[in-house]
């Protein structure tokens, strides 16, 4: 029997943490023998990923991530459980609590088994939020949170990291090329920040700690990839006095990790971050906010440091002290790639994820 698993997820972008893990379910399971993958979302700046897997069966389908959704409702139902009846889906994995609600109105008519994936931690709605079958959290703080918040069964829940591919590791030659291509000298020590440029994560502490540790050695350079979020980082940058590299979101920015230095993420608000295990999966070393799922998986001082996500000179501070202790950080990037390798396994992810379908299907 062929399993038909039917993934929803809003706003499919390359600097969402939520998409790419999604995109990681589509790939897998679309490449996996006994299984056919489909997949709705309300559309994205990365939809061109999509092609990479020709099995998928795809649609866009109007609605929102926000209280828009009131105008959406009537219209994504109807199309959605139409969609469901055609092609005969078995199973609704969710990643918004909108397209969550409406699979479980309509799996309860269809005799359907649901699953929803926490990635936040969201507030408000709580009579409608996270009734399906299982839910999978992405940290220990959000199934705390879940159990406290929303009043959710500890028993539906499955807390399960993030996963993270090995990656491709670059030869000096083509690392020496890609700096050259940035406008990047060969001596200069790259700090990297990966992700959506917003409030939450910290950009603008990011900021003025880079122009502490820039006064101090010039050869610092910060590279900033992601999409930008937040008007005041349009504002702030016309006003920038330090060189800072800005780049939009980019298919295939793992080859960044590979010649940073650091790897800097002070968020504000954290679940669990890609941003972090990615830099672990390349053994670097990495400075994130004290919060959420970075605090819970970072041991300070052992394979990372921490820092107050408000304190831009305690920031500055342990920049400068990775980049003059260049054996400490590769310590540090060394344990993180170790605990990465432990607790992120791509191949444990996913046979774990298939024992979570097939309790479903099979119940």
């Amino acid at each position: 029997m062929i399993k038909k698993i039917l993934y929803i997820s809003p706003d499919f972008n390359y600097s969402c943490g939520r998409s790419k893990l999604v995109f990681l379910y589509l790939e897998y399971f679309g490449n996996r023998e006994g299984y056919e993958t489909h997949f709705i979302t309300n559309g994205g700046d990365s939809l061109e990923r999509l092609n990479e897997i020709p099995t998928l069966k795809f649609q866009k389908l109007a609605f929102s991530s926000g209280i828009k959704n009131i105008f959406y409702q009537r219209g994504f139902y109807k199309t959605l459980k139409d969609y469901i009846i055609k092609n005969g889906i078995n199973l609704i994995h969710t990643h918004h609590r909108f397209p969550e609600f409406v699979s479980n109105r309509i799996a309860k008519e269809l005799n359907l088994k649901t699953l929803t994936s926490a990635h936040s931690f969201v507030t408000g709605f709580k009579k409608i939020s996270f009734k399906s079958d299982k839910i999978i959290s992405v940290s220990n703080s959000v199934t705390s949170y879940l159990v406290k918040n929303f009043n959710v069964n500890k028993k539906k829940i499955i807390t399960l990291y993030n996963p993270v591919e090995e990656f491709p590791v670059l030869k000096p030659q083509e690392k020496e090329k890609l700096k050259r291509e940035m406008g990047i000298k060969p001596d200069q020590k790259v700090l990297l920040f990966m992700g959506r440029i917003n409030y939450i994560k910290g950009f603008d502490k990011l900021i003025e700690a880079y122009k502490i540790v820039h006064r101090k050695d010039g050869n610092a350079i910060l590279i900033m990839c992601g999409k930008a979020e937040d008007k005041s980082f349009f504002e702030l940058r016309t006003r920038l006095t330090v060189p800072i590299i800005i780049i939009p979101p980019l298919k295939d920015n793992k080859k960044l990790y590979q010649i940073a230095q650091i790897v800097v993420l002070p968020s504000r608000v954290e679940t669990f971050s890609f941003v972090m295990i990615e830099a672990g999966s390349n053994k670097k070393p990495f400075i994130g906010g004290n919060t959420g799922g970075i605090a819970e998986f970072i041991e300070d001082g052992v394979d990372g440091l921490l820092v107050d996500p408000e304190n831009e000179n305690e920031l500055a501070e342990k920049i400068l002290f990775l980049l003059n202790n260049k054996e400490t950080a590769e310590e540090f990037g060394n344990n993180l790639y170790k605990k990465v390798k432990e607790k992120c396994g791509y191949n444990n992810y996913f046979s774990r994820l298939e024992e979570i379908y097939n309790s479903l299907l099979n119940a």
